[in-house]
């Protein structure tokens, strides 16, 4: 503050100099002029948070709908990401409680900051935004690994790809680290981070058919089956947008990444709640999981949640 006030002081004193005018001379009527002739502030954004300072622009036209939000329709269908994830904690209480784990809020919880962060990048399409955007999906799949794996798949994982045997505490230490390395490098190679994310999603869509297969739960194999229809259809837009633009646009319907964002939240969180259903089946064998939709359970297309029975009680029932 000191320094600008110098800097100010001598540029008037030098233009006043030049003019003939004495240093306080007509400061009041001339003042505002001096002031409004200064060269601007030296401070300003950084470049990684200015608007378009991402490399990557999807098909949707940029400003037509607001001169404030870049890509109007890519940054409102986010909304489902902040809406439901609430109600997710709320259903899940009795889940959380009778497993011990409270870390399933976690995920709810990150769904929502993936929501805001790709809110934000389609808004702004700034480089910061795009970052925000693809580093909370990575820590939410990595998350998810490291929460609801099978206990069957660690053995194999730890003596294949780590030089000891872990259990799931280890595991989830293991995914840490292998979080903080994806954040750096997806720092230094920010192109192939959208290519690499969705390839990580086609392990865990194979894990979840095996998952499918091995569940006599009807209700959950019709739910998988949704979750994976709705997941390869939301890749299927992914794709259509990012390199079939043209051809959309002579549609007139380059809203096809707005598609993306509806369907991969219903896939995503669908397959959260099935594979918290098959980690319940391990972790708590004293309750017996069931699938529940919410606000009518008969309604297939309601929001699933899972609720744990007592299997005490449903012997006594069958007695």
């Amino acid at each position: 503050m000191i320094l600008d006030s110098v800097r100010r002081r001598a540029i008037t004193e030098a233009h006043a100099g030049q003019t003939g005018d004495q240093p306080g001379d007509n400061d009041m009527s001339s003042g505002d002029d001096h002031v409004n002739r200064l060269p601007p502030a030296s401070w300003e954004l950084p470049h990684h948070l200015h608007r378009g300072s991402s490399e990557i622009d999807w098909c949707e036209s940029n400003y037509a709908v607001s001169t404030t939000i870049a890509e109007f329709v890519n940054t409102f269908s986010n909304v489902l990401f902040i809406i439901i994830p609430p109600l997710l904690i709320i259903l899940f209480q009795q889940y959380a409680k009778r497993t011990k784990s409270k870390a399933i809020y976690v995920i709810w919880l990150l769904l929502i900051v993936v929501g805001m962060a790709s809110a934000y990048f389609h808004a702004t399409l700034s480089f910061a935004g795009q970052m925000l955007d693809e580093l909370a999906i990575l820590w939410l799949i990595c998350a998810g690994v490291s929460l609801w794996i099978p206990a069957r798949y660690l053995p194999y994982l730890t003596s294949r790809y780590l030089p000891l045997q872990m259990n799931r505490y280890g595991f989830k230490w293991a995914m840490f680290a292998i979080t903080i390395i994806g954040t750096i490098l997806s720092c230094i190679k920010p192109v192939i981070n959208a290519f690499a994310l969705l390839a990580i999603g086609v392990p865990i869509t194979v894990m979840l058919v095996v998952e499918m297969r091995r569940c006599q739960d009807e209700k959950i194999r019709r739910l998988g089956f949704r979750t994976c229809v709705l997941f390869v259809t939301a890749v299927c837009c992914w794709l259509n947008d990012r390199l079939l633009c043209d051809l959309w646009t002579k549609f007139r319907f380059p809203y096809l990444h707005g598609f993306w964002h509806i369907l991969v939240f219903l896939s995503s969180y669908a397959c959260c709640v099935l594979f918290a259903f098959f980690d319940a089946s391990e972790i708590a064998p004293e309750f017996t999981p069931k699938l529940r939709y919410w606000p009518l359970d008969t309604f297939e297309f309601g929001v699933p949640y899972i609720t744990l029975q007592s299997r005490t009680k449903e012997i006594k029932r069958d007695m």
